[in-house]
C-alpha cells in the first residue's frame, strides 16, 4: 500500500535532544550545553523548584522594606501552616509545570508575567499600592524563577535565532519583520483593553463590590472613555508577552514531516483513537501549538489569579477572585483566537 506523510506527534515534540532525528525537532529541544548534560533531568528540576523558591524567599526579606510597606495593609495574615505551605506548593508547582511543560527562560518570564498581572493589577487599580511596592514584587515573582531557567536550560530556537540550525525556525522573516511585530502586539493589547474596558462599562463594578468587601477604592472602573488610552498603554507589556508566549512558538515551528507506512487495518482500532486521529491528529504541528498554550495560558490565569488573590488579600471572596480572574482568561482565549486567524493566512 503506497506510504502516507504523517505529521510530527505530541511525543515527536516532547522528544529528548538525544533523541531528535530530524533539525526541525530543534524548535522544542535544543541539544543541552555540555556542562548541563552531566546532571541528569531530575536533578536540574529539583534545582529549578528549589532554587526559585530559595531566591524568591532571599529577594523579598531584603526587599521587605519596599515591599510589605503598603502590600501589608491589604495582606491576608496567615496564621496555620497549611496556608502558608499551601501557597509555597503552588509556586512550587507551577514552576515545575514549567519545567514540565518545556519552556525556557523567555517563555517563562512571558508565563509568569501574564498569570500574575491581574493580581498585580488588581493592587495597582483598586487597592491604591504604590507603583514601587508593586513593580518590586512583580519583578521579583519573575526574576526567582527566570534565573534558574536560563541556568539551566537552553533557549528554544525561535528565542536564539542567531544560533538555531538551518530549517530549525520557520517564518524567520516574519518573527523578525518589526511592522509583523508591532501589528500582532497591538492586536494582543488592543484585545486586553477591549475586553477589560467593556467589563468595567457593563457588570464588573458591581461584581467587585459584592465581592471584594475591603475594596478601597473601583473609581478606576468608572473612568469611562477618557481612561481608555491610560488602559491600553499600560497592558502594551502584556500584548508583547502574550505574543511571545502564544505567536512566536507556534509561527516558528518548523514541520517535520515524514514517511510512515499507512496501518493494514484499522478494523480493530479503538474509537477513542479514532476521534483523535480524525479531529486533533488532523491539525498541524503549529496549529496544536497555538492551541495548547492558549488553553495553558488561560487555564493558569484563572487558577492562578484565584489562588493568589483569594489565598494572599483580605476580605476576598473565591468567588470574586474567581470572577477578575475570568476578565483576563476570557482576553487570553481571545488573543489565541486571533492569532490562529493570522497563522491561517497563505504563507504562515
Amino acid at each position: 500500500m503506497a506510504p502516507r506523510k504523517r505529521i510530527s506527534s505530541v511525543n515527536d515534540l516532547a522528544m529528548p535532544s538525544s533523541q531528535v532525528r530530524d533539525p526541525n525537532d530543534a524548535l522544542t529541544a535544543m541539544a543541552p550545553s555540555p556542562s548541563l548534560a552531566r546532571i541528569p533531568s531530575p536533578a536540574r528540576f529539583a534545582l529549578v523548584v528549589f532554587g526559585s523558591l530559595i531566591m524568591s524567599s532571599v529577594l523579598f526579606t531584603l526587599t521587605a522594606d519596599v515591599t510589605q510597606g503598603d502590600l501589608g495593609l491589604v495582606s491576608k495574615h496567615l496564621e496555620e501552616w497549611w496556608e502558608v505551605g499551601g501557597l509555597v506548593a503552588w509556586k512550587a508547582a507551577e514552576v515545575g509545570l514549567a519545567w514540565v511543560l518545556g519552556f525556557d527562560s523567555w517563555d517563562v518570564a512571558s508565563f509568569l508575567f501574564l498569570t500574575h498581572q491581574p493580581t498585580f493589577s488588581l493592587l495597582s487599580f483598586f487597592y491604591g499600592v504604590r507603583p514601587t511596592s508593586t513593580l518590586a514584587s512583580y519583578l521579583i515573582t519573575i526574576l526567582s524563577t527566570v534565573v534558574p531557567f536560563a541556568f539551566l536550560r537552553r533557549p528554544t530556537s525561535v528565542h536564539d535565532l542567531s544560533h538555531a540550525p538551518s530549517g530549525a525556525v520557520a517564518n524567520r522573516t516574519i518573527l523578525q519583520d518589526t511592522a509583523t511585530t508591532i501589528y500582532t502586539i497591538l492586536a494582543a493589547t488592543s484585545i486586553f483593553s477591549i475586553v477589560l474596558y467593556g467589563s468595567y462599562a457593563s457588570w464588573l463594578p458591581a461584581q467587585l463590590v459584592v465581592h471584594f468587601e475591603s475594596l478601597p477604592d473601583i473609581s478606576a472602573a468608572h473612568a469611562g472613555p477618557a481612561g481608555f488610552p491610560a488602559l491600553f498603554l499600560t497592558l502594551i507589556p502584556s500584548g508583547y508577552a502574550v505574543r511571545d508566549f502564544l505567536f512566536v512558538s507556534s509561527t516558528g515551528h518548523a514541520e517535520n514531516v515524514t514517511e510512515e507506512a499507512e496501518p493494514a487495518n484499522r478494523e480493530d482500532e479503538y474509537l477513542i483513537v479514532d476521534f483523535y486521529r480524525k479531529t486533533w491528529g488532523q491539525l498541524s504541528v503549529k496549529t496544536r501549538i497555538l492551541i495548547s498554550r492558549t488553553l495553558i495560558l488561560a487555564s493558569s490565569v484563572l487558577l492562578n489569579t484565584t489562588v493568589q488573590i483569594a489565598g494572599t488579600i483580605q476580605d476576598v471572596s473565591i468567588q470574586g477572585a474567581a470572577i477578575w480572574g475570568s476578565v483576563w482568561a476570557i482576553s487570553t482565549l481571545a488573543i489565541g483566537a486571533t492569532f490562529s486567524w493570522i497563522e491561517a493566512v497563505d504563507g504562515v
